[in-house]
């Protein structure tokens, strides 16, 4: 189950570098029409805008997956370990009841605006609420998956990282930019 897990939020990142490409390749290639060419792409600004749309979802749900959302556990690290426990499972009920909601108010919205269609590139408008869906889904069956193991003690939240901060992560063991000459009579 865990590498069926790996394959799709793979999918998911491969997805989102695609969508970025193409957000990117329309943009780029309109501006150029435009001012070369006095032309453009009709449906350049829908594409992108839908491809943004789905852009955010997905990465929404890969950033839940790696706890890179944010969030403040410092209470929780305070409070013994009986109470964080319970602290941490009525986090998970909440959010699983507001993807709940989610899922509810995107589907019904997917199956309402399923006949309605973009005026330049002529597709559902539905297309812009199926991501809402599937980051529902995806956050529904992650929290869940985790919140049992929490129930069933194969995770402790005394040693789970809850939210992942930028100060926690390690030094890269090599600079990514490299140092600057020595200056040659420069300032002087």
């Amino acid at each position: 189950m865990r590498r069926i897990a790996d394959l799709y939020f793979a999918l998911l990142r491969v997805s989102i570098a695609l969508l970025l490409a193409a957000m990117v390749i329309l943009v780029f290639t309109n501006v150029i029409l435009r001012y070369a060419l006095n032309s453009g792409l009709t449906v350049s600004e829908e594409m992108s805008r839908l491809a943004f749309v789905w852009l955010i979802f997905l990465g929404a749900a890969v950033a839940l997956r790696e706890h890179a959302h944010i969030g403040i556990d410092s209470m929780i690290r305070a409070l013994p370990r009986g109470l964080a426990k319970a602290c941490v499972l009525l986090g998970y009920l909440l959010m699983l009841l507001a993807c709940a909601l989610l899922l509810q108010g995107a589907w019904a919205q997917s199956v309402l605006t399923w006949g309605a269609i973009t005026p330049a590139a002529g597709i559902s408008m539905a297309w812009f609420m199926i991501p809402a869906v599937i980051f529902s889904v995806t956050a529904l069956l992650h929290l869940g998956g985790e919140m049992l193991a929490i129930l069933t003690g194969r995770l402790d939240v005394s040693n789970i990282v809850l939210v992942q901060e930028s100060e926690d992560l390690p030094p890269p063991t090599t600079s990514p930019v490299p140092p600057l000459p020595a200056a040659h009579g420069f300032g002087r």
